[in-house]
């Protein structure tokens, strides 16, 4: 009785190993980004934002924002933004254009702002830097925008 209880112990091993291998998905490294390293001009990405953020005619917005600087004189130059509506769409909208940096907002002249100066919706061309690993969307007058009970406007700092 031994020997047949550890010949289907054996049996059962062996075919949940099959199976496990079978659905094993592709190991070959991590997916490709949906961003280049560098812009057209070679600057080098300086900082990832994302967040999930709210949507008026989605579930939420899968919000990224890349941006190059100038591997010189480290000033910010271009920027790469990622919009996927889910629930509506897996299709990733992007824009690109230039950044630049200024000060002041709604509730502070000293802020500092990040603005996309072409290619980005009107909705998203002012962000306030509150700091390295934050930054606030803000609306068209400079104010920082409300969210709901899931989901805010700030994006978290990834890279």
């Amino acid at each position: 009785m031994r020997t047949i209880f550890s010949f289907g112990k054996v049996l059962i091993t062996a075919v949940l190993v099959l199976l496990l291998i079978g659905c094993k998905k592709d190991q070959g490294g991590p997916l490709p980004s949906w961003y280049p390293e560098t812009n057209e001009d070679g600057d080098p990405v300086s900082a990832i934002f994302e967040s999930r953020i709210p949507c008026e005619d989605c579930e939420r917005l899968k919000f990224s924002i890349v941006i190059y600087e100038n591997a010189q004189t480290h000033l910010l130059t271009t920027y790469l933004m990622s919009r996927i509506y889910v629930g509506k769409s897996d299709e990733r909208i992007t824009n690109a254009g230039n950044i630049t940096v200024s000060t002041g907002t709604s509730l502070d002249s000293l802020h500092i702002i990040y603005r996309l100066t072409s290619g980005a919706p009107a909705e998203y061309q002012s962000f306030w830097k509150i700091d390295e690993h934050l930054l606030f969307i803000l609306d068209e007058n400079l104010t920082p925008m409300v969210g709901d009970a899931g989901y805010g406007f700030v994006l978290n700092r990834i890279r």
